[in-house]
């Protein structure tokens, strides 16, 4: 064969009868074709004289290699090896048993086509080469299956890199380089690995059952990564210390993690159904501003998780039939807004958060509570649904100066609940058919109820061992149990401004000290129209109560006589009378319906690139700190460098956190307590 390439001129055609043929071949002149007679690798063998070199070495432009099965290099070497090669094109070859299968370095536009390769070391190793094609190649059973390195402008399409040693494909300090419907699957390390890597377009790819991720990305940026599939994988698509990057349409099932994203920013999550991963669906760890918008999320021990990560907007995500939701734990300045939670254990879990924005979000169903907020401060829940949910639909535990307002809250077992919690604002809620209590506090200070609705469930406001807290301008009706119960370890207390209308409109424990009934008589409109805020409105749905009944002789909208209130030494001594029934609510329906991501759930309308920072006013502090200040605290600390040969390639397995157990928070044991 070498005698034949050597007397071969431009332009010639060699045809290699079949056979077994021990050679090592230099090729060197320009445009010539090389083929089996038969076209088929089976029968025409070229194995290697010399395993220590190369079976062909190609040195030459607009070669065609086709039709071959070539075997036998060793010792780094390769079976085809492409050195300053332009044009050239190898198919239909099997390569089996070379340490390097197809080996291209400084060379351009070549296509690598329709190739087996199989047990060695690297199958398709391309270094500092462009613009090449690799289309339609089987490899398997390499250390690598495919990998590039400082190259650009590459295309690799409908490969298949399945059970290597290491990962299927690798793309290191590469730039626009395209990966279209490649399968990489069974690797023991990744399925397609990009590091150090810009400008990377990722569509359609299959990366299945892997042992550790199914696509990953190092410290890559500006890469787009579509419409492709991970399943089976401990993590499905995984970026650690990326950038600018580009998530969307993909299908990540049955992974540990769907979708991570670690020691990152500004990437763009959207658009992907994620399920029944037992990590998290979608996570965050150490990341600052990022979008996570429009994705279907099902059957995640955590649907989105964000861990250590701030300036966020979760935007139009649908979460269905998980442990929780969307789980947030030291983040802050983050945006959570009309998203759609559905029976989940947890709808949206706050733990050790600040700054941070619920807006709009829609949350039914859930197994125990709609939203849980534990040991945060400064966040604002705004114009949330929270429905039928097994125990609470806001929880907040150890949490102070945060603002609840416009939420509705309807048939879940408890409206608002508060333990241990101080200075908060709970103002302008619909709390409707919530089965034992509409808005409870326990062991609580400081706090402002007013404006709110508590109506038709077992208790309106509830108050246990709660002190200085104030209870104005509610509404407070058909409540088969109390409209206000306080303990006999509440104290300090002022209640004022109210409309209740129950059959007992309170139930006030001797032993409690110091509440205070109403307020000094003052110029303004009372909740029942009358021209000044002074008690509380005391009515029955009988029409019998005190306020219906009693006499207002000078029309000031105050009773003259106190009312006395039932069962203790309190007294209201300015209640209202007269005046206009407040409006009251009607519990909205419940929507049961699954939206689509696509689906806009609220006519608020927000854009993706908004972030949770000058949002809305929490407790009269305006949120006004810089988006770009948050420091991110890396703690992946292996930055390890990949080389050639090295045999512990990418060892970057996890970050410092990794495979760690979701903290289990007080609550998620809690037994409901026995309240006086």
């Amino acid at each position: 064969m070498q005698s034949a390439v050597n007397n071969a001129s431009s332009g010639d055609e060699i045809v290699i009868s079949p056979g077994t043929y021990n050679e090592n071949i230099a090729i060197t002149k320009d445009n010539l074709v090389i083929r089996s007679g038969s076209e088929n690798p089976g029968d025409t063998v070229i194995a290697a004289n010399n395993n220590a070199s190369n079976v062909f070495s190609i040195d030459a432009d607009n070669i065609v290699l086709k039709g071959l099965t070539i075997t036998g290099a060793g010792l780094d070497r390769s079976g085809i090896y492409l050195s300053g090669s332009n044009n050239c094109t190898i198919d239909n070859n099997q390569l089996v048993n070379n340490a390097l299968g197809i080996y291209v370095q400084y060379s351009m536009y070549n296509s690598i086509l329709n190739n087996t390769v199989e047990q060695g070391k690297r199958a398709i190793n391309v270094e500092r080469s462009h613009y090449n094609t690799i289309t339609n190649n089987d490899i398997s059973s390499q250390r690598f299956g495919i990998y590039v390195t400082a190259s650009e402008g590459n295309e690799l399409s409908e490969n298949t890199a399945n059970t290597n040693s290491n990962h299927g494909i690798v793309l290191e300090n590469c730039n626009n380089t395209r990966l279209e419907n490649n399968t990489a699957n069974a690797n023991n390390g990744y399925g397609i690995y990009i590091a150090y890597s810009t400008s990377n377009n990722l569509t359609g790819n299959t990366a299945d059952s892997n042992m550790i991720h199914g696509i990953s990305f190092a410290d890559s940026s500006n890469n787009s990564v579509a419409n492709n599939t991970a399943v089976n994988n401990t993590r499905g698509i995984f970026l650690l210390r990326s950038g600018e990057n580009t998530v969307q349409d993909n299908l990540a099932l049955n992974n540990e993690y769907g979708i991570r994203l670690s020691s990152g920013m500004n990437t763009n999550i959207s658009g992907n159904e994620v399920s029944n991963c037992n990590a998290s669906g979608i996570s965050l760890l150490n990341s600052v501003n990022c979008t996570i918008s429009e994705n279907l999320l099902s059957n995640n021990s955590l649907g989105i998780d964000m861990e250590l990560s701030n300036n966020t907007v979760l935007l139009n995500n649908s979460l269905l039939e998980g442990g929780r939701g969307v789980s947030l734990r030291d983040s802050s300045y983050n945006l959570v807004s009309n998203n759609t939670a559905l029976n989940n254990r947890y709808g949206f879990y706050v733990t050790r958060s600040q700054w941070t924005t619920l807006l709009n979000n829609m949350v039914s169903t859930s197994v125990n509570h709609g939203i849980v907020l534990v040991n945060s401060t400064n966040n604002n829940f705004t114009g949330n649904s929270l429905d039928s949910n097994g125990g609470h639909g806001i929880y907040l535990t150890n949490s102070s100066t945060n603002l609840l307002e416009n939420n509705t809250a309807s048939g879940n077992s408890r409206g608002i609940y508060l333990i241990s919690s101080s200075g908060n604002n709970i103002l302008d809620n619909t709390i409707l058919n919530n089965r034992e209590y509409g808005v409870l506090l326990s062991y609580c200070t400081d706090n402002n109820i007013s404006r709110n609705e508590a109506s038709s469930g077992g208790r309106g406001i509830h108050l246990s061992t709660s002190q200085n807290n104030i209870i104005s301008r509610n509404i407070i009706t058909l409540n088969s149990v109390s409209g206000i119960f306080m303990s006999s370890t509440s104290n300090g207390n002022i209640v004022y401004d109210n409309y209740l209308n129950n059959v007992f409109n309170s139930d006030v424990k001797d032993g409690s000290e110091g509440n205070i009934w109403n307020v000094t008589k003052t110029a303004g409109t009372s909740i029942v129209g009358g021209p000044f805020i002074a008690g509380n409105f005391w009515a029955k749905p009988d029409g019998t109560g005190f306020s219906q009944t009693a006499t207002d002789a000078d029309g000031d909208g105050i009773a003259d006589t106190p009312y006395k209130l039932q069962g203790n030494n309190y007294s209201d001594f300015l209640p209202l009378v007269g005046g206009s029934e407040p409006e009251r609510s009607v519990a909205p329906p419940v929507n049961y319906s699954i939206p689509r991501p696509e689906t806009d759930t609220n006519e608020t309308k927000i854009t993706a690139n908004e972030t949770a920072v000058n949002k809305t006013e929490v407790n009269k502090t305006e949120v006004n700190k810089t988006v770009n200040k948050t420091e991110i605290n890396v703690t992946e600390t292996n930055k390890t460098k990949a080389t050639v040969n090295e045999t512990k390639t990418y060892t970057n397995k996890t970050e410092t956190d990794d495979y760690s157990k979701v903290e289990m928070d007080s609550d998620e044991t809690e037994e409901y307590m026995e309240l006086d």
